[in-house]
């Protein structure tokens, strides 16, 4: 019965949170301040390491479970971040291509 409290628990803190930022912004807005302001927009180098951070951890699922002849279950994490991060790497190039040409 205690483990049904673990997602509504988390729901609700999800909320909590979303309500707070929009409180936030409502107080800059408010203000004066734009909220662009204080959280300027991604860099492509951002999109770059967090593409290879993502291949990193997957490759390690990936390796752990051949390697470590692990359960089964290391192999689908491992891919799904495999996968995130050569589309997030594959996304940087493409966009870096586009703004050059």
């Amino acid at each position: 019965m205690i483990w049904v409290l673990v997602p509504v628990i988390g729901i609700l803190c999800g909320m909590l949170a979303i309500y707070a930022e929009h409180k936030q912004k409502m107080a800059m807005i408010e203000k004066g301040i734009k909220p662009e302001e204080l959280h300027p927009p991604h860099k492509p180098e951002d999109i770059l390491i967090g593409g290879l951070v993502a291949i990193g951890i997957g490759l390690a699922f990936l390796v752990t479970k051949i390697l470590g002849r692990l359960t089964g279950w290391l192999m689908l994490p491992g891919f799904i971040l495999l996968f995130i991060g050569i589309a997030l790497t594959v996304s940087y190039y493409l966009t870096r291509k586009l703004k050059k040409g």
